[in-house]
């Protein structure tokens, strides 16, 4: 009997051998796994993972004979686990549906865990051990080491190698060899293009642009000296980190034989811009933007379809991503997105405004930042204008008493810092809204950031309906946001009148220049980035650009102590809280308050490292969301997005119409969607999908509108 793993029924009925396929799988997932020294172990996971397809009923199935769903990934597993090898066996088990949890003693062939499928009966596979050399398996020992995390990582690296190798010999088969997979120019060829763009900057003109200077060098002779693997980089607002972040990558990237630089931004509101830089020193082809916002609808035909497949499994020498992305990817389980994990290993991983990083996930993020660092060969990079205390974060994660330091890589940065000073920091006290809005009405530029949504339409509303005012927050859609952030940006290059509303969307790394900057009491990193939108291009006199700092009563309940610790800081240094000191203080603080019984839980909110060292990989992928997963996304119907709104309405539903439906959604909260739909203002497609059905509740300047309950309680009582 000829066994076959694929076949091509609607296009030349042309079979791919199952050995065929086995030996391909195996080649690719060793070659994958070279950056960690397990590529004998992956061949091995690769040449067993589909062996119960040897099955007469799977052959029977494929060969449409019958339509009865074949479990064949079980069959592998059960055979690992018999010759000692439980990290293929989770591999395999999950190459399919996704790893699965060890589960315990008790469980049954019902569960989907290990142990329960370890007493699910299979289909006769025998016959494999007719086509796989057997004197090949027995040479192979599983890696050992007594570190749960550890082995609960490797986990997933190695199915990583298995599912990227699995995925790309079917596509090469389906397809008859038609899809091309381009890497795109080395870090060498990427270094040379990066000297040949910072060549402008070689005679600086300003004192500010010498520092820039300074700092650009100082990061790019880091990266060709240092051979440490963890580094901070401490940049003031305004230095120019993201041209010399990447400077330093690249030049480690060369010294140490790394394939790619990987570029992790907190925000989808700040990575296009990231990335818009990077493409123009590097070119599209060799800059992959990778976020769920992302549409690659401006891209040629032939450069859009290389980028949608590098998006898979991120082959590509420069990825710009979101924290969201890159974290869930690692603690998903998931084989789609679990792929790229093996391309993460062997890179040099930057975590731009690494502050942003959330309190409640801070113990797993630095656990895989010490992972990454120590046993995955990457160059890790903690880069922000306001560093925290990253020693203490990360080595809270040792287990075997091993403490860890980062090198900072810009050692100048504390005694340049007040060159880079551009504003003043006034704190007003407590504010008013009416006083607030007074204020603002009274300036023809200004800037002024609150904490809450429905604080910023409050404000905005009582500026009064005018072209010279504007709100900005996530009530209103991405493409709607961006349309108001080019207006904003048009009338201060007018030199215009504009009052600006935001929430704190607008203050990590938008590219945006006041005079007057409001900011309501927030954590000192907020209240910073709030103060880098003031005098940005430093083009007016400190002492003509203020950051006013304000108590309000509208502080959402996590911010609260981030606030009380700010106010210890701002009473110690006064207008100087954006010195290295003041910020160490804030952090330190901050931890200090936030950890009360000295636990550490509060960085770790939902135990991910408990899960994570029982080998709970599908409680670790359920339980791991950085943006809960409580809102629900409201499309808006508006002229641009009307024919996807059609499309989700026909049922048209593919992975482009939802990336391009991103740019018209609004998250909103429970609560703020049951006032929508008891307002039959909602439509529901397949109870699964929602629009906006009256767009009185979108306003052309707020965004998401809700009707005045007071005005309601007086119409129907």
């Amino acid at each position: 009997m000829g066994y076959i793993a694929h076949k091509r029924n609607d296009y030349d009925n042309n079979e791919q051998p199952l050995i065929e396929h086995l030996k391909n799988v195996s080649d690719l997932s060793a070659e994958f796994a070279k950056p960690l020294n397990q590529s004998e172990y992956a061949k091995i996971i690769g040449i067993m993972h589909d062996i119960g397809k040897y099955s007469e009923a799977f052959q029977q199935r494929i060969n449409g004979d019958n339509k009865r769903r074949v479990d064949h990934s079980t069959c592998g597993m059960q055979e690992s686990i018999k010759r000692k090898m439980m990290m293929a066996a989770f591999c395999i088990a999950g190459h399919h549906g996704g790893i699965p949890d060890l589960g315990s003693k008790h469980d049954t062939a019902d569960d989907a865990t290990i142990q329960g499928r370890l007493r699910k009966p299979t289909e006769d596979f025998s016959a494999w051990v007719t086509e796989v050399d057997q004197n090949e398996l027995k040479q192979i020992k599983e890696p050992r080491n007594i570190d749960a995390v550890y082995c609960s990582f490797l986990i997933r690296f190695l199915f990583s190698c298995l599912v990227d190798a699995d995925y790309i010999d079917t596509e090469n088969f389906m397809s008859n060899g038609t899809v091309s997979r381009v890497g795109g120019d080395t870090p060498e060829k990427l270094l040379s293009m990066l000297y040949s763009y910072i060549e402008k900057w070689k005679n600086p003109d300003t004192r500010l642009n010498t520092l820039r200077s300074q700092i650009l060098n100082e990061c790019a002779d880091a990266g060709k000296n240092s051979d440490e693997r963890l580094f901070t980089l401490t940049v003031p607002t305004g230095g120019g980190k993201t041209v010399s972040s990447m400077a330093f990558a690249l030049n480690y990237a060369v010294k140490h034989n790394k394939k790619r630089v990987i570029y992790v931004i907190p925000y989808t509101s700040i990575i296009e811009q990231n990335a818009d830089v990077f493409r123009n020193i590097f070119g599209c082809k060799n800059v992959l933007e990778n976020h769920s916002n992302f549409d690659f609808k401006d891209y040629d035909d032939e450069t859009k379809a290389q980028m949608m497949l590098a998006a898979e499994n991120w082959d590509s020498p420069v990825i710009v991503t979101t924290a969201v992305a890159f974290f869930e990817s690692i603690f998903s389980n998931k084989p789609s997105k679990c792929r790229k994990i093996h391309n993460i290993a062997d890179s040099v991983v930057i975590f731009d405004e690494a502050q942003i990083l959330p309190l409640d996930y801070l113990l797993p993020c630095a656990a895989v930042i010490r992972q990454l660092a120590e046993n995955y060969n990457c160059g890790v990079v903690l880069c922000t204008a306001t560093q925290p205390n990253f020693d203490l974060i990360i080595n809270m994660t040792k287990k075997d008493g091993k403490e860890i330091s980062l090198t900072e890589i810009c050692k100048s940065n504390e005694s340049i810092t007040d060159d880079f000073r551009r504003a003043n920091f006034c704190y007003d006290g407590k504010l008013e809204d009416d006083e607030l809005a007074l204020r603002l009405s009274q300036s023809s530029q200004v800037l002024c950031i609150v904490n809450k949504k429905a604080h910023a339409q409050k404000i905005y509303s009582m500026l009064g309906d005018s072209n010279e005012n504007f709100h900005l927050s996530t009530y209103m859609h991405p493409s709607h946001r961006k349309k108001v952030l080019e207006a904003i940006r048009k009338r201060l290059k007018e030199n215009k009148p504009c009052r600006v509303i935001s929430t704190s969307l607008i203050e990590a790394g938008v590219d945006i220049d006041f005079p007057t900057v409001y900011r309501a009491i927030s954590g000192i990193d907020s209240i910073l980035q709030a103060g880098g939108r003031c005098n940005r291009e430093n083009k007016r006199e400190i002492e003509n650009s203020v950051v006013h700092i304000f108590n309000t009563d509208e502080v959402l309940s996590y911010q609260q102590t981030n606030a009380d610790v700010a106010k210890d800081v701002i009473n110690k240094y006064g207008d100087r809280i954006y010195l290295p000191e003041a910020v160490k203080m804030y952090f330190d603080n901050l931890y200090y308050y936030r950890d009360i019984d000295r636990t550490h839980r509060v960085f770790d909110k939902k135990e991910i490292m408990k899960s994570v060292s029982g080998f709970e990989f599908e409680m670790v992928s359920q339980k791991f969301k950085m943006i809960e997963n409580n809102t629900i996304p409201l499309y808006i119907c508006t002229e641009e997005s009307e024919k996807e709104i059609n499309d989700l309405r026909q049922h048209n539903y593919s992975k482009e119409l939802f990336r391009k439906l991103q740019q018209y959604a609004v998250n909103l909260y429970e609560q703020d969607f049951k006032r929508l739909d008891e307002m039959c203002a909602v439509e529901k497609i397949d109870n699964h999908f929602y629009v906006l059905s009256d767009n009185k509740y979108y306003s052309e300047k707020t965004g998401i509108t809700f009707p005045d309950e007071n005005a309601l309680k007086c119409i129907f009582g």
